[in-house]
């Protein structure tokens, strides 16, 4: 490889979803020349996931509410959000709220529902129509002189000089080989949930951002929580669940049309109970009797390699229903052909969103000079469990915040000189571990994200993830992704593969030194809580490689 282009700016955005947009626009209002470098299309991510009736982001009804949100937020976590970081969320999201016609959104205030894992209704408000958001953003980011739009853009690596950031190597669609001069960077690429085979992301959540920053020095917190929301397999595959609908499920069937879920619940715990206590949230926890209906499926899936999950019949009741949260998936079900007072539906747990990510302060500072990260990227905000609405929330503030920073440090801090064809010569090095298996980045990616889905979803064991990580360690020294490259497999993918290897690596080590549950973390070999893990954290740094401990 070589480099095809070389560009300066003050502050390069890595990632165009809601965090990436925030940063990229305040950065730039701020008087900063921008760049923002986008996986995808402009507005994407799991921001703007298109099988999903919207976004949105749960308020403090006033100031009285405040301290009571936060204390439902920390009692959520489970001893593993940030309280101060928590704090700054729920004092300052409905300023950000307020600011979303910056970038042509218009949230609507709706109710009907305490949100996922709250115990007070509060104010409610979201958003959809992702081509009108996207061409609103567009038009508004084309009236700004100082930010240049890179489309399709893959970031390769950091250019780092003594713990400092001086650079980006980034590739287009074309292969070009871009590398950005700067002192500043904003990861705000996503999660790593896109690793997974049944994934309610798009294809470019796949925690590159992750691998790139430990590489850089940066450290990793609380990979091994991530939530797992059932998403259907039929009839429209990657359609979001509505979890409400469960009150009027009368029925869990495995695929020879048995029912499933009664006989795989414990005695004490009903169906009525599970399903009702299923109902109050969309992601998986261990925390209430709900979690017997994703491991049903979960233990189903592994012991007969059935990815489909269960079929759930539901009583003609269901149309009657008044509840307005309730309605708007239900209008989604019709819009996509499905009237679930008249048919089933199957679904199965699919991973929908890291709770964990690259370690940040209140400024998303990484520890690494002149690196930030906000949004789905960044880590230690959310804890064992997340409310609903709370990801939103934290790419807005955080996302303001980054900019906000990496602002002010970059008009006081240039980019140290180093030379594009010094930068991209590093890449190569850094991943051509001399291998010669000729193994190709299809098939890692193919293979790792079946075995994720499988082994390091809601149902966890120490073999399975003991045979999985193995597994990743050993394709890490067979796959090489600078031969792969060099034997004219396409830059990206070869590249994609190297990351998701070393993300995936964090991933489940993280998951297997935790040895309990909590939250949506469960091992089955370790079902109770362990009160003596309680504050603590799992991190994951790379001192030559990749190593995870207890903070």
């Amino acid at each position: 490889m070589r480099a095809d282009q070389i560009i300066s700016c003050d502050v390069l955005v890595v990632g165009a979803g809601l965090a990436g947009l925030r940063a990229a626009y305040d950065a730039a209002r701020s008087g900063c020349r921008v760049v923002i470098a986008s996986k995808a299309k402009l507005c994407s991510g799991a921001s703007f996931y298109p099988l999903t009736g919207g976004l949105g982001s749960q308020l403090p009804k006033n100031n009285e509410d405040i301290p009571l949100f936060l204390e439902e937020l920390l009692e959520s976590g489970a001893g593993i959000a940030d309280e101060n970081l928590c704090r700054i969320m729920v004092e300052e999201i409905e300023g950000e709220i307020k600011r979303l016609p910056d970038l042509g959104i218009t949230p609507v205030r709706f109710g009907g529902r305490v949100a996922c894992f709250a115990k007070r209704e509060r104010v409610l408000v979201s958003w959809s129509d992702w081509n009108k958001i996207r061409n609103n953003v567009r038009n508004i980011f084309s009236t700004i002189p100082n930010i240049t739009v890179l489309e399709f853009c893959d970031l390769l690596k950091l250019t780092v000089r003594d713990n400092v950031v001086c650079g980006a190597v980034l590739c287009d669609n074309t292969e070009n080989i871009i590398y950005v001069s700067t002192p500043a960077v904003i990861l705000a690429t996503g999660g790593y949930c896109g690793l997974y085979k049944h994934s309610l992301n798009t294809e470019d959540v796949c925690g590159i951002g992750h691998s790139v920053a430990l590489e850089a020095g940066a450290k990793l917190i609380n990979l091994e929580f991530m939530q797992f929301i059932p998403g259907l397999t039929y009839p429209v595959y990657k359609l979001l669940f509505g979890e409400m609908t469960l009150q009027y499920c009368t029925e869990v069937l495995d695929e020879n049309g048995n029912p499933a879920l009664r006989n795989y619940l414990p005695d004490g715990v009903t169906f009525e109970e599970c399903l009702q206590d299923r109902s109050m949230h969309g992601p998986f926890t261990c925390a209430d009797k709900s979690m017997y209906f994703d491991l049903a499926i979960m233990d189903y899936a592994i012991k007969h390699k059935n990815e489909k999950g269960f079929a759930l019949r539901y009583s003609p009741e269901i149309a009657k229903n008044k509840n307005e949260f309730l309605g708007k998936t239900l209008d989604l079900y019709l819009k996509n052909g499905i009237d679930l007072s008249r048919q089933e539906i199957s679904v199965a747990p699919f991973a929908h969103c890291a709770n964990g990510g690259i370690w940040i302060n209140e400024h998303c500072e990484t520890g690494v000079e002149g690196l930030f990260a906000a949004g789905e990227t960044a880590g230690g905000i959310h804890g064992a469990d997340r409310h609903g609405g709370a990801a939103t929330s934290a790419c807005l503030v955080f996302g303001r915040r980054a900019a906000e920073k990496a602002s002010e440090y970059a008009k006081t801090h240039k980019a140290a000189d180093v030379s594009a064809e010094k930068a991209v010569n590093e890449v190569m090095e850094w991943i051509d571990n001399g291998a010669v298996s000729g193994i190709s980045p299809q098939e890692i990616l193919y293979n790792l994200k079946e075995k994720l889905w499988f082994y390091a979803n809601v149902l966890r064991n120490e073999r399975n993830l003991t045979e999985t990580l193995s597994w990743v360690k050993e394709m890490q020294k067979e796959y090489n992704a600078a031969r792969a490259i060099n034997s004219g497999y396409d830059v990206k993918q070869s590249m994609k593969a190297f990351h998701a290897l070393r993300t995936s690596q964090a991933v489940l080590s993280a998951m297997l030194l935790r040895k309990e549950s909590r939250g949506s973390h469960y091992r089955e070999d370790y079902p109770k809580c362990d009160n003596s893990l309680y504050g603590k954290r799992i991190v994951a740094e790379e001192k030559d490689e990749i190593l995870v401990r207890y903070v």
